[in-house]
């Protein structure tokens, strides 16, 4: 998603005024702190209308942002009819989307950190919250940064970067939601990330940049395409068992919701829809156990209830609800795992695992389990209360 729109359009465009843990928490309190209502959104990044229905039967529910050059409004209605939650730029009016319950947030321009626009579009950004504060108090607004540049600049220590980094606490302020973008099979990597390509773990490095400036909830775009294929050395498609690791990567370190960026953004032939048929298919199956997760995704991340260890390099988070704990595990190498000791402090009988009804039995608190490389394991397991 790296400048797809020219800078000079994007300015003309802005606003002008614009591990034994205490004993699990009472089901019921769990249940008040579900994010969303426990709706966990799983969107795709501006796409045309003709193609929602084919994007609905793949699993979406969640549409963001309007192409350009495509009717707002009529996009709008199509978005609506469709059933789909939507997040975009306010309407021409503004106030004609005040109550809409479908609408989960207004965004503002994509990246402002990127390419070096931060100086000019945080006071524009700040401007623009102002107004839609004042238009709307209730409304969500959401905000994308750049993955390669807030980790760039946040972790480095020379004169331009320690300048430009002051920049981010600014606009966390202007949004209520933020997201970040980082793609290491397809996109733009920094100087810093480009001998790691293709390791899913640059997933949660945004995030823990983001971590240290806002407890904000956070979102993540997935790749799903050759995004910068023949623009940027070394761009691939991602292989289906890089996505799927980094869909769980991201939820395991606290994701709110996932956004598919599936647009090939070749300079002599972009496209809006570049996913192959084999990361379609694992699409479909990942959304579809997402929703098989179901509300639990949405409770408090890791909570202290239970704590979950599994032997290195595996790595785990865990959600709890209503007495019942949805673990995560991801093995983010390329090497197997074999026979790999998961620790779930409190659990009792059986682990159920979601891809596949699998049952394994829990012997004090422990299963053991072979995880393939970039392996994931989504399990549930009652929790003694």
């Amino acid at each position: 998603m790296r400048n797809v729109v020219p800078l000079a359009i994007l300015l003309l465009t802005l606003p002008a005024t614009s591990c034994a843990g205490p004993r699990p928490t009472a089901p019921a309190a769990q249940s008040e702190t579900l994010f969303l209502d426990g709706f966990f959104p799983i969107g795709v990044f501006s796409q045309p209308v003709e193609s929602f229905e084919k994007w609905k039967q793949r699993g979406i529910d969640t549409l963001l942002e309007v192409p350009m050059n495509h009717d707002p409004a009529a996009w709008d209605r199509a978005a609506r009819a469709g059933g789909f939650r939507i997040i975009r730029r306010p309407a021409a009016n503004p106030q004609d989307d005040i109550g809409r319950k479908d609408l989960l947030a207004w965004s503002h321009w994509d990246e402002p950190d990127a390419a070096g626009r931060a100086p000019t579009w945080t006071p524009a950004f700040e401007r623009t919250y102002a107004e839609w504060r004042r238009i709307d108090p209730n409304r969500k607004i959401f905000l994308n940064f750049a993955g390669p540049d807030i980790t760039w600049f946040t972790t480095r220590t020379d004169a331009y970067s320690r300048e430009y980094a002051t920049y981010y606490p600014r606009l966390v302020r202007t949004a209520d939601w933020i997201a970040s973008d980082i793609y290491p099979a397809g996109g733009w990597l920094n100087r810093a990330h480009e001998s790691r390509r293709g390791d899913i773990t640059l997933i949660a490095e945004p995030m823990r940049a983001i971590r240290q400036l806002t407890s904000k909830p956070q979102f993540v775009f997935i790749e799903a395409s050759e995004i910068e294929s023949g623009n940027v050395p070394g761009a691939r498609c991602p292989t289906p068992a890089e996505m799927r690791a980094q869909i769980w990567y991201a939820i395991l370190h606290g994701a709110r919701g996932i956004f598919y960026f599936p647009a090939s953004v070749r300079r002599d032939a972009f496209r809006f829809d570049a996913a192959p048929p084999e990361i379609v298919a694992q699409m479909v199956r990942q959304n579809a156990l997402i929703r098989k997760a179901g509300r639990t995704l949405q409770g408090p991340v890791n909570p202290s209830g239970i704590q979950v260890s599994a032997d290195g390099p595996l790595e785990v988070g865990w959600r709890l609800l209503d007495g019942q704990a949805t673990v995560i595990v991801v093995n983010p190498t390329r090497s197997s795992v074999p026979n790999a000791k998961i620790t779930i402090h409190g659990a009792t009988g059986e682990a159920r695992f979601l891809s596949d009804d699998r049952r394994v039995a829990v012997a004090d608190g422990v299963l053991r389990e072979s995880v393939e490389p970039l392996g994931v394991r989504v399990f549930v397991v009652k929790v003694a209360g």
